[in-house]
């Protein structure tokens, strides 16, 4: 038999009958103290973005690999072991796919300006709107150029500045990922141990049974909801990559894994989708109807997936709302840049899971996101939901 977890060694003692535990009433902060207390709490987390952006990603990598954690332990294999599988062959899998793609994405976006320009060109700029802005336009750099032209100062960049500039924001990508994989890797291979020890640190029966029911009830939620999140985004990427061979774009799937990662911002990332592709599209058979055709094509299969593959794969419980998304995706992508707006949709997910937890935040977990009507099922018996009975 295989060594049960750490969790479930811990024999949690029962309540004795004549405990009594009267809780004094909180005394309330005034909303001036909470709304300064907020506004230093988001300062901190934006000086402090090199450090948090990593240790975020950590902790949301290590809730995605745990159900694959939780299946491993059935082949009798120790988490440390299960974790180290999991780690290297999502290390793996990364180094090969920035290996494959970064020179297409380079190449890419090297040309983005030259790509805009050709598309500009191919736009009916005689007559409309769009003559009358480009007149309007020609016309005020007349006017700029009439009081004599100025010779433009050279700027030479130098072959060593631009490489060191390179090695620098590789050197921090290498670094964060470090950070990122090894800090993933002690989370999975702890994950019962740290239960263990924030059980042990309780000194009340209720309290130790609350902190059971409410990480197993988090992790939980949020593996699954990222699991599959990431199962669909991937299908996406392959329905993507797949459409785009087939009506003959260059890098096919280079633009299946930009669906893919911008799938994880809804409604955002398919619509930053969308106007890539048009341009991509346009360009590569010089014509704007080839480009709305690509666009369009790609809207098909979001659409299926937004409206159809989604809803029927992601329990009501957990589908976000679109106004919550579109803020949340404001405020982490102008608090973290690219990587926060990446991050929104599921920490926005956590958040939902975590206040669907307490009766006090319930009203914040519906607005977030739908609510699931309240259904009575008898109670499990799993692995997931042993501590929780031991607890009890």
């Amino acid at each position: 038999m295989p060594p049960e977890s750490a969790v479930n060694e811990t024999a949690i003692p029962a309540a004795p009958a004549e405990e009594q535990v009267e809780v004094a009433p909180r005394p309330r902060a005034s909303i001036p103290i909470v709304v300064l207390c907020g506004l230093a709490v988001i300062g901190a987390m934006y000086f402090a973005r090199d450090l948090l952006i990593p240790l975020v990603l950590a902790v949301l990598l290590a809730l995605l690999l745990r159900p694959l954690l939780r299946r491993m332990r059935k082949l009798h294999l120790p988490d440390f072991a299960s974790a180290a599988i999991l780690i290297s062959a999502v290390s793996a899998l990364v180094a090969f796919g920035a290996y494959k793609l970064a020179g297409q994405a380079q190449e890419w976006l090297v040309h983005a300006p030259e790509t805009v320009a050709r598309v500009r060109t191919m736009l009916p700029t005689k007559s409309g709107p769009i003559g009358d802005i480009q007149k309007t336009t020609d016309a005020v750099e007349d006017l700029t150029k009439a009081g004599g032209e100025d010779k433009a100062i050279a700027v030479k960049v130098s072959a060593p500045d631009v490489a060191f500039a390179v090695l620098g924001v590789s050197g921090h990508v290498a670094t964060s990922a470090i950070i990122v994989l090894v800090v993933a890797f002690f989370l999975l291979a702890l994950s019962d141990v740290l239960l263990k020890q924030a059980v042990e640190s309780r000194p009340l029966f209720y309290e130790k049974k609350n902190i059971v029911q409410l990480v197993q009830n988090v992790e939980v939620g949020v593996s699954r909801y990222l699991l599959t999140v990431t199962i669909i985004n991937i299908g996406l990427g392959v329905v993507t990559a797949l459409t785009m061979w087939a009506l003959r774009l260059p890098n096919p799937i280079l633009w299946g894994v930009m669906a893919t990662l911008l799938n994880y911002v809804p409604h955002v990332g398919a619509f930053l989708c969308m106007i890539v592709l048009f341009f991509v599209g346009s360009v590569a058979h010089k014509s704007l109807a080839w480009g709305g055709l690509v666009s369009g094509c790609f809207a098909v299969i979001t659409f299926i997936e937004s409206y159809f593959v989604t809803p029927m794969t992601l329990s009501k419980r957990l589908q976000l709302s679109p106004l919550a998304v579109i803020v949340s995706v404001l405020f982490w992508g102008w608090l973290w840049g690219i990587a926060g707006g990446l991050m929104a949709a599921p920490l926005l997910a956590v958040a939902k899971i975590i206040c669907d937890q307490f009766e006090v935040t319930k009203p914040l977990g519906v607005f977030l996101g739908e609510a699931e009507p309240r259904t009575h099922h008898p109670p499990e018996t799993s692995a997931e939901t042993e501590p929780a009975q031991q607890a009890a």
